[in-house]
């Protein structure tokens, strides 16, 4: 029986930090004690019913000390709209941690991280363990622009090398994050190489992964319903041991190994 974790969290702080992209920190500390990198949370953006579902947000950041939980994300329709509206003291409907989060290596690993957009927005809380495990970080960063690349600055100050690209070429490699990792090659040395971005970015250096023996895990944002696993709205295709299976992102995921997925 699934047992659902659901808070009221008071709005700490909510600033936007990029073209239509908010960072917001939630008063959260049982979820800040439990949560892994990896994980989201469910929130409820409006105590009406419209919109009447929740909105699945992955854990951006965590404060333990504080019991702050950061969330960023881009605004993309009316719930996320109404977030984004939200003011310091205001209070949130939350569920979570919920969900598999990522698999940590063993300590002093050499690691990458792969982030196109929005999808940089986990793999900082990732790279906050990674450092506390002292593992040598490379984060390759893309955005379509200068004025759009996220958290670049959080990954430095954790020690990680970051490789940015953009696809206008205004701020570091012009292509894509998988054409720049074809000519910087350090991934191919790396105990584990974690993926959040767009679906295209992701099942190519997925194929980049496999077709070099590197180990990867990727998170995959879908449309969920419930967020426990009982609506299988967001349910994905596996392949484990020659056979493929729907599993569910919120429950069985949203993390899973990059050779599992299948991308069709």
């Amino acid at each position: 029986m699934v047992v659902s974790k659901v808070s009221d969290a008071k709005v700490a702080a909510v600033f936007p930090v990029a073209p239509e992209t908010y960072y917001m920190e939630l008063e959260a500390p049982e979820i800040a004690r439990l949560a892994v990198p990896g994980q989201f949370v469910h929130v409820s953006c409006s105590s009406a019913h419209d919109p009447l579902l929740r909105r699945p947000l992955s854990i951006h950041m965590v404060s333990r000390q504080q019991g702050i939980v950061a969330l960023l994300f881009r605004v993309v329709g009316k719930g996320t709209a109404i977030l984004a509206q939200k003011r310091t003291g205001d209070v949130v409907n939350v569920m979570g941690p919920l969900g598999r989060g990522f698999t940590l290596p063993l300590p002093g690993s050499r690691v990458a991280l792969a982030a196109g957009g929005i999808g940089a927005a986990p793999l900082v809380f990732l790279a906050q363990e990674l450092a506390n495990l002292k593992c040598p970080i490379t984060v390759y960063l893309g955005a379509k622009n200068k004025k759009s690349l996220l958290c670049d600055g959080q990954f430095v100050q954790l020690g990680a090398e970051v490789v940015i690209a953009t696809d206008d070429g205004s701020l570091g490699f012009q292509g894509t994050v998988p054409d720049m990792m074809r000519r910087h090659r350090d991934w191919r040395r790396t105990a584990m190489t974690y993926l959040c971005g767009p679906k295209a970015m992701m099942q190519e250096i997925s194929a980049m992964l496999a077709s070099a023996d590197v180990p990867g895990e990727v998170t995959l944002e879908e449309k969920m319903g419930c967020g426990v696993g009982a609506c299988l709205s967001c349910a994905v295709k596996i392949a484990h041991h020659g056979q493929v299976r729907q599993q569910r992102a919120c429950a069985d995921g949203p993390v899973f190994p990059s050779w599992q997925v299948v991308w069709d």
